[in-house]
């Protein structure tokens, strides 16, 4: 399977009079130099796409729309970005390292403060469903638990029938 994944095939037709290994070379050349400037015209036109999510603090700046902050936790970062990128907000965060522990600062542009609010709303949404939930050593010891009152009923009705049997 993993040999099956890591072989690609490729078909290269072209007409000549002779079929000599200068040919072939040629035409594969040619092939090759054509995939080349695809994937570079694909990568411009990824590149040229404005880029959404976290960026550097001095980029934020530059953007010239203003900008305003608000303070994150560190733990929620990760899906912090997820969420953001969701909503195509541009933002940067800031560690403010003179306080003990560090606060985290987030910066957005001003023009994304609606859709601010609902990727707050969601990531809040999100971070209280993570901290109801209950643990998975407590869920596991829970059915373990359950699974051995299952096995002591299974066990006396296996006795009960295996009385009246007799």
């Amino acid at each position: 399977m993993e040999e099956e994944v890591n072989q690609r095939v490729v078909s290269v037709s072209f007409s000549t009079g002779k079929m000599t290994a200068g040919v072939v070379a040629r035409a594969m050349a040619g092939f090759i130099a054509a995939e080349h400037q695809r994937l570079n015209q694909h990568a411009a036109e990824r590149s040229s796409q404005p880029k959404h999510g976290k960026i550097k603090f001095e980029q934020l700046m530059d953007m010239d729309a203003g900008a305003d902050r608000m303070e994150l936790e560190k733990s929620g970062l990760r899906t912090f970005d997820r969420v953001a990128r969701k909503y195509h907000i541009d933002y940067a965060i800031k560690k403010d390292k003179n306080e003990d522990p560090p606060r985290y600062y987030l910066f957005y542009k001003k023009r994304d403060s609606d859709a601010m609010k609902l990727a707050i709303k969601e990531y809040s949404d999100i971070i209280l469903k993570r901290d109801k939930k209950e643990p998975m050593k407590e869920k596991i010891q829970r059915n373990k638990e359950k699974s051995k009152e299952l096995d002591k009923r299974r066990a006396k009705d296996r006795n009960r029938s295996k009385e009246r049997s007799l």
